[in-house]
């Protein structure tokens, strides 16, 4: 089984990307909110879920051991797959997680596309026995928690983009796919990628237009 994966990030697609480790590319799925922290070329350490079906094998990776965890512990929901699972944590932290369920807050899930009034109470009823988990990893992690340890696991991927002065449209499409991929509806996205031409034109990132798209579009 995969585990952890270190290489070198030599694409990013809308919700994937490939880290070539030892001259092979190795496809991730990621959570949106970890796209928008990369650039191309950077070396990159990425937690990894293996999803074994009859006909399908795929890696999920993830910034940190605690957000693998959480997907992990997502998957054991009924009604959450993979897809359900990684747009959770496109939208969520794993302290807004944890709050949701402390407060017993469906509504926090329920601001995620795909996810509706049952299914929301479901994940948030059978994610209460299930909390210690997230706490007890939480806190095996010693340099996570649910401000400051978030950050600390991006910290090493701050670095600054690289990109042309003019970005072609094909970015904006790129940014539709990844809002279409995380189950946002046309009606929601077209009114956001309006907004975002300007900011295009002038050469902001994919990773930065996706990130502006993501707040735009959950408030």
């Amino acid at each position: 089984m995969i585990e952890k994966l270190t290489g070198t990030l030599t694409d990013i697609l809308p919700t994937n990307i490939i880290i070539e480790v030892g001259g092979v590319g190795y496809g991730l799925e990621v959570p949106l909110s970890f796209v928008t922290k990369l650039t191309k070329g950077m070396s990159l350490t990425v937690w990894t879920h293996t999803y074994l079906r009859e006909n399908m094998i795929k890696l999920f990776g993830f910034s940190s051991y605690v957000e693998k965890k959480v997907f992990e512990i997502l998957l054991e929901i009924s009604g959450v797959g993979p897809k359900v699972a990684l747009a959770i944590l496109s939208s969520l932290s794993v302290g807004a997680i944890r709050k949701a369920i402390q407060y017993e807050d469906s509504s926090a899930f329920l601001a995620v596309p795909g996810i509706g009034p049952r299914l929301a109470e479901r994940i948030l009823v059978e994610l209460k026995p299930r909390v210690s988990k997230i706490i007890s990893t939480m806190n095996f992690v010693s340099d996570m928690s649910e401000e400051v340890g978030e950050e600390s696991s991006y910290e090493n991927l701050s670095l600054p983009f690289d990109t042309p002065c003019q970005l072609q449209e094909s970015t904006l499409e790129d940014v539709r796919s990844a809002l279409e991929n995380l189950g946002f509806k046309d009606r929601n996205i077209t009114p956001v990628i309006s907004k975002l031409k300007d900011q295009a034109r002038s050469g902001t990132s994919f990773q930065d237009l996706l990130k502006i798209a993501l707040s735009d579009i959950m408030h």
